[in-house]
């Protein structure tokens, strides 16, 4: 369902999203979990997808299985900027419902940081050129 919220979403934005992701009951992390980390990695691709011009928007989501972990990644195009918050990961900058006034934003990788350790697993960022890449690696529970 949160999938589906966030593609419509998307599309509203003119932002082509291409999803391959089969959560199974097998996976054993926690439905909610899995929510809060997709929930914010798409939050902020869509965040970053509407600064660009409207041609380049794309946002990829997959879900892969390698022996006793599940690495989820998103990848999405920006542009280009970014900054280092004190504790390594990008901040961005979210306009709120007043655009004049300018927040700090990026609360949201901490999170997606956290669950990763909980499920003794990583996250990994890439910025290259104007691609951004997400993966986080989890370890399904036993």
């Amino acid at each position: 369902m949160l999938i589906n919220d966030k593609y419509k979403k998307a599309i509203r934005e003119e932002i082509l999203f291409d999803v391959k992701f089969d959560y199974r009951d097998s996976d054993t992390i926690s439905v909610f979990d899995m929510g809060m980390i997709l929930n914010n990695l798409l939050d902020n691709a869509i965040e970053a997808c509407r600064k660009i011009e409207k041609e380049k928007r794309y946002i990829r989501l997959s879900l892969k299985r390698k022996d006793n972990f599940l690495l989820i990644t998103v990848e999405n195009s920006f542009d280009g900027i970014l900054q280092q918050a004190e504790d390594g990961l990008p901040r961005t900058m979210k306009e709120t419902e007043l655009p004049e006034i300018l927040m700090e934003h990026g609360v949201g990788l901490r999170n997606v940081r956290e669950l990763a350790e909980r499920y003794f697993g990583a996250v990994n960022i890439e910025a290259k050129g104007n691609r951004f890449k997400v993966t986080v690696m989890l370890q399904k529970q036993q």
